[in-house]
């Protein structure tokens, strides 16, 4: 049986035990460092990931494509035109005009309100400008007075079927006119007077007017 170990080599064996443990905990602190190392650069690369990468300069940049907006922005097509034919305007023959004043005498220089009724023969629907209406007041084959010279219709266009009219009124003193309203609008002499509607070619027959 050996006797006691003198302490130094007691000391001298327990630094080197806990110096082999200190050596152990670095390498597998080393290896742990490393596999995390590893699943990173997989997560990010991937299998197959280009491993030099260069970042985008500014240059590059510029020649990328810029769309504004989404897909639902886009300008919707334009809605195509209407092959509809447009209506063609009523020839005068198929046009039937038909005159009435409120009065058959009234004393001149008092105002006479006058209908005019516009209506188509056409087998089609037209159309008519009604301000081309005018009344006429005439004495035999004299016009002494034309709603075209001082009071026209407003501007309006309108479609007419076969069969259908419209109406226009008038309301003008039984007074003189000149064309384009000029001169002075002398009272008419007592008389007969006959009331025509034309529209175009288109005339109605006259109605009696008498003044006193």
């Amino acid at each position: 049986m050996k006797g006691a170990e003198p302490s130094a080599v007691y000391w001298r064996r327990r630094a080197i035990v806990a110096g082999a443990v200190v050596v152990l905990i670095l390498l597998i602190v080393v290896a742990v460092k490393a596999l995390g190392a590893g699943g990173e650069a997989g997560a990010e690369g991937g299998p197959g990931a280009a491993e030099d990468w260069v970042t985008p300069s500014i240059s590059s940049t510029l020649k990328r494509p810029y769309v504004s907006g989404s897909p639902s922005d886009e300008p919707s097509p334009e809605p195509a035109e209407s092959s509809a034919e447009p209506v063609a305007e009523c020839e005068p023959s198929d046009l039937m005009l038909q005159v009435v004043a409120g009065f058959e005498e009234v004393r001149s220089g008092s105002e006479v309100p006058v209908s005019v009724l516009v209506a188509s023969g056409a087998d089609a629907v037209c159309t008519v400008g009604l301000e081309s209406v005018e009344v006429e007041l005439a004495a035999g084959s004299d016009v002494v007075y034309s709603t075209a010279h001082c009071d026209p219709p407003e501007a309006e266009t309108v479609e007419l079927d076969e069969g259908s009219g419209r109406t226009v009124e008038f309301r003008f003193e039984a007074l003189a006119s000149e064309p384009g309203c000029e001169g002075d609008r002398r009272r008419l002499p007592a008389g007969d007077y006959e009331l025509r509607a034309r529209l175009g070619e288109a005339e109605s027959q006259p109605a009696s007017l008498r003044l006193n």
